[in-house]
């Protein structure tokens, strides 16, 4: 069915290199994880107990590296393949308009994002490690993750539309998910900031000192959220320039010690994976909890959480254990699909959002979170973006000429924005 609203869609071409975008920003995550653990192979990097907590030697090191690699080619192979099968023009965005029903449920789901973290003051989450205390478990936090998850979409569709002032009311709802400073959602930030990245490389405005500056800016403030949330007492010695390494350190290397445990004991999975133990987890894990209470007591993966006790679970590591030393092939198909995705970005505004999410939501979380997670958040955010997409609430746009699609940047700076000729709900 053609969209009444085709004729004033606007698609903005994306870079069309060697290398798709996506597959830069796979590489991207995972240099974030794999340079911790170099640092603290080659440097001894030991704050916070790091080097004690990964205990790294040369054998595992190398066995790490070469799962990294085959994952990042893989990857890559899988996107060549998927662009390949099929040949399309130069890549795009599809951009609409926002209607007051739309900017209505932003609010909504603002609000009720604030007021699931006040309730969740009562289970303590703000004064303990919550992962600790598995109080991230239960209605009230998964509630709170659905809303998180939903303003990560809306932001999205705030950003990469033609509406005025988009960067401005992408950095409020980005900034309203980002500070609730809970354990376990503190890594909103980041997607926060890989989202207007994207949007910036797309719109040819992220020049080497602007990636340089963001990334301080990013470190900077993890770290002062780091302090804040460990109640860490300021003084000379804990305020340094190394310091503000901590939190991407901490992330790096706690979220892979699942990853060294699997390769330093073989023994506890099996050379050619348990792929059916996969499809099982993954379909009780996108069970709604009031269907299936019990849910987190029949997964497969369970049996392996003594691996990851700072929380976080690599997606490597699962890949092992899932599929064995098959697991290239499970990449294989995610960078197909990638590909796949941002072929249908072009020509429809469903598409381009959930090509933004995937790159960088989706496969960030692949890094950190294993598998079961990111399928059920992708599962999650598809059905929350068709409600909206069918509700109508993003469609009827302004006629917008080409070269105001970006809010930032001069008129004449269009960054190869056009015409496109329809948009699907």
């Amino acid at each position: 069915m053609t969209n009444p609203c085709a004729e004033n869609s606007v698609a903005l071409q994306l870079p069309n290199g060697r290398l798709a975008l996506h597959s830069i920003f796979f590489i991207i995550f995972n240099c974030l994880y794999f340079v911790p653990l170099v640092s603290v192979m080659l440097f001894n990097y030991s704050e916070g107990g790091t080097s004690t907590a990964a205990d790294l030697d040369p054998d595992v090191m190398t066995k790490m590296t070469i799962v990294y690699i085959l994952g990042i080619v893989a990857f890559v192979l899988g996107s060549h393949l998927s662009s390949h099968f099929k040949r399309a023009d130069p890549p795009g965005l599809n951009l609409a308009g926002l209607t007051w029903r739309f900017k209505f449920l932003c609010v909504i789901t603002a609000a009720l994002l604030i007021a699931s973290k006040i309730l969740l003051v009562s289970q303590g989450v703000y004064s303990e490690y919550a992962f600790t205390t598995d109080s991230m478990i239960g209605g009230v936090w998964s509630f709170s993750m659905v809303c998180s998850e939903s303003l990560v979409l809306l932001s999205i569709v705030v950003l990469f539309s033609n509406g005025r002032h988009n960067v401005l009311w992408f950095a409020l709802l980005t900034a309203i998910n980002a500070l609730n400073l809970l354990h376990g959602t503190r890594f909103f930030f980041v997607i926060g900031a890989m989202i207007f990245f994207f949007y910036l490389y797309v719109h040819r405005k992220l020049t080497y000192r602007m990636a340089i500056v963001g990334t301080g800016v990013v470190l900077f403030v993890g770290y002062v959220i780091f302090l804040l949330r460990s109640h860490v007492e300021v003084d000379n010695q804990t305020f340094s320039a190394i310091s503000l390494l901590s939190p991407m350190m901490f992330e790096g290397i706690f979220s892979q010690l699942s990853l060294i445990g699997t390769i330093r004991h073989p023994e506890a999975w099996s050379l050619y994976g348990s792929a059916h133990h996969f499809v099982l987890d993954t379909l009780y894990f996108i069970t709604p909890r009031f269907l299936l209470p019990a849910k987190d007591q029949l997964l497969f993966m369970d049996q392996y959480s003594d691996l990851s006790p700072m929380g976080a679970f690599s997606g490597y590591a699962q890949g092992l254990i899932y599929f064995g030393v098959f697991f290239p092939g499970f990449y294989l198909v995610v960078g197909y699909i990638a590909g796949w995705l941002q072929r249908r970005a072009k020509s429809s505004h469903f598409f381009s959002v959930m090509y933004v999410y995937f790159v960088c939501d989706f496969l960030f979380r692949l890094m950190r979170d294993g598998y079961v997670i990111p399928i059920k958040m992708l599962v999650d955010s598809m059905l929350i973006t068709l409600c909206v997409a069918c509700l109508e609430l993003q469609i009827h746009p302004r006629a917008t000429p080409a070269f105001e699609v970006s809010s930032i940047g001069s008129p004449n700076e269009h960054s190869g924005a056009r015409r496109t000729g329809s948009v699907e709900c």
